[in-house]
């Protein structure tokens, strides 16, 4: 049941999404293409930060943001998803996440906390790609892992406005935030763990069927 409710869900928002936005896009676009862009965009969103212009890195940062959604529907919408674009996603998101990070600092100790956290991911994503490859195909998202991208970006957008208007409540809701993305992000790697087990156990019982 939970299943087919998230997966109901994220029809519901791929439609929307459709509507707005994938109709004017032609289709010669590929999801990866989208992808693309956001690691182009992760370097403009970092200089903006450290040149103080945080207005244009908020936008950047927005627009960067929102093409994590656009290439996931269009993936699952046009049928394209593609094993490598399971693995190019996450690590783009992560870094995005990253740059921002890193310009914050180590002044808070749920910063600290999460860059060591998305450094494991991506050494994680890393390793099970080259795992994962040997033995099948990469797994994809978990609705966790969504919800967390989801507060993550909320935080950081909050935290540039707080900077931009400087209002140090602004800030602080950045902080809080970013402590439910952690309580996420901690249930995602469970679920991917989960998933990848239960995958490796159907797999090495359709191998050794093929064997004997």
């Amino acid at each position: 049941m939970r299943r087919i409710a998230t997966f109901n869900a994220q029809k519901t928002i791929d439609g929307v999404i459709d509507k707005l936005f994938l109709r004017f896009i032609p289709d010669y676009v590929k999801p990866n293409y989208v992808t693309v862009v956001r690691f182009i965009l992760i370097p403009f969103v970092y200089w903006a930060l450290v040149t103080n212009k945080f207005g244009l890195a908020l936008f950047i940062f927005t627009i960067a943001a929102s093409t994590d959604f656009i290439d996931g529907a269009m993936a699952r919408t046009r049928n394209q998803i593609t094993d490598i674009g399971k693995v190019i996603d996450p690590i783009a998101d992560k870094l995005l996440i990253l740059s921002v990070l890193l310009y914050v600092g180590f002044d808070y100790i749920i910063v600290k906390i999460f860059v060591v956290f998305i450094v494991f991911e991506l050494f994680a994503v890393l390793m099970g790609y080259f795992f994962t490859f040997a033995v099948g195909k990469p797994m994809g998202s978990n609705v966790f892992g969504k919800i967390k991208l989801i507060l993550q970006s909320f935080s950081i957008g909050f935290f540039m406005i707080g900077i931009i208007v400087s209002n140090n409540f602004v800030i602080n809701v950045s902080k809080y935030i970013l402590f439910i993305a952690l309580f996420f992000a901690v249930i995602a790697g469970f679920e991917t763990a989960r998933q990848k087990l239960v995958y490796l156990k159907k797999h090495n019982i359709a191998f050794l069927k093929t064997k004997t």
